[in-house]
């Protein structure tokens, strides 16, 4: 959208803050300010953020995020996002996320969204990885083609948000899911709004590697419960 279209669009129906409601932008601010950022490492086996005795086993080369889902502020964005298609809060998000540092990895690795079954994107009407996908390519400048065909969610399943936050539960529900249909690449950044667990991308990331990827990579906006 244009710059001229964005000022008419916003007079014609003003913004307010998806966070707080405040008038004047789609996520002001004060709320961008006060989102509780990661800074620190988070590990690729469990997603833990602190020094700890590691008994994970995801599958992934290296995990980024940007904030924690049990912040309210981050959590309105990404909820208004993903159930209510606010995707107007794009400017805003890349603002956001212009203030880390991009995350790196091999020139050769493909970004790819976590897809959705057809069910859900009926519903939804878009796909809220390719969506942050897309902005994140933008933001951090990253070169890396982005891959929709080489995997697909095959099987509709009750949502994970309703399995609680047990590993084992989530990972269950979420089994064979997706699947390769055409020889995927070697090397795969994976794409989504939220990791709880880690269990929904993690089968992903094996049912890529049991098909040729060597290493799978997640970038996520927020993680944990």
């Amino acid at each position: 959208m244009s710059q001229l279209m964005e000022k008419v669009r916003d007079w014609l129906f003003p913004p307010f803050c998806v966070s707080c409601n405040r008038p004047g932008s789609w996520w002001c601010g004060d709320c961008k300010g006060r989102v509780e950022k990661i800074q620190s490492r988070i590990c690729p086996a469990c997603l833990s953020l602190e020094n700890h005795v590691c008994d994970g086993d995801l599958p992934f080369k290296q995990v980024w995020s940007f904030g924690l889902y049990h912040d309210p502020v981050l959590r309105a964005v990404i909820t208004k996002i993903k159930f209510n298609g606010v995707t107007i809060v794009k400017n805003d998000l890349a603002e956001f996320l212009s203030n880390f540092p991009a995350p790196v990895f091999f020139q050769d690795a493909v970004i790819m969204p976590m897809p959705l079954s057809e069910k859900r994107l009926k519903e939804r009407g878009f796909n809220q990885a390719e969506y942050l996908a897309q902005i994140m390519k933008e933001v951090f400048g990253w070169p890396n083609p982005i891959d929709l065909d080489s995997v697909k969610r095959v099987k509709h399943r009750d949502p994970q948000s309703g399995m609680g936050h047990e590993y084992e539960v989530r990972a269950g529900n979420i089994s064979g899911v997706f699947e390769c249909v055409k020889e995927p690449p070697g090397s795969v950044v994976l794409i989504d709004d939220v990791a709880t667990t880690g269990a929904t991308a993690a089968e992903a990331a094996r049912v890529l590697m049991q098909a040729g990827t060597e290493e799978v990579y997640l970038v996520t906006l927020a993680i944990g419960a």
